[in-house]
């Protein structure tokens, strides 16, 4: 299984510490697109867990990559942004950092000419980690309610 927390420390590998010489720029793109997705898995996780329940069967198993495979970013997007002010304010603050890092993550990826500066490139990465754990702080009924959000087109 992906975990977000892995993807946050790939990030921190990709991203100059302490002694150690600058990235490069091909390293800095990559460390936003990961912050994205350490974001964008934790949400996909959680939809399937509350769809699906934990895999404890080859059908249940088949059931929650179903789920997870189902998260759909241009979707989510959409769908998130015209919910917002139901949400508390860690689910806002979840919502608006995935909102914004799938956003810097296709200029990231996509943008051979935008500029990526490295300050910036540490302050989205920290964003991510706080996206996820403000996301941790949801209820139950505030995650369910996310999922349905993320999954289903509106009608």
């Amino acid at each position: 299984m992906i975990d977000p927390q892995e993807l946050i420390a790939t990030c921190y590998k990709l991203v100059p510490q302490a002694g150690i010489p600058p990235s490069s720029e091909g390293d800095m793109r990559r460390a936003i697109s990961t912050a994205y997705y350490a974001v964008f898995h934790t949400l996909a996780a959680s939809n399937a867990e509350l769809i699906a329940g934990q895999p404890q069967s080859a059908m249940t198993a088949y059931a929650w990559d179903r789920v997870y495979r189902r998260l759909d970013h241009g979707r989510a997007q959409n769908n998130l942004r015209t919910v917002l002010t139901q949400l508390s304010p860690s689910g806002v603050n979840f919502v608006r950092t995935f909102i914004g890092l799938q956003d810097l993550r296709q200029q990231a990826d996509y943008s051979p000419h935008a500029p990526i500066i490295l300050s910036d490139v540490i302050n989205i990465i920290a964003q991510a980690e706080t996206a996820i754990a403000s996301f941790a702080q949801l209820s139950e009924e505030e995650r369910r309610f996310i999922a349905a959000q993320s999954l289903f087109d509106r009608r």
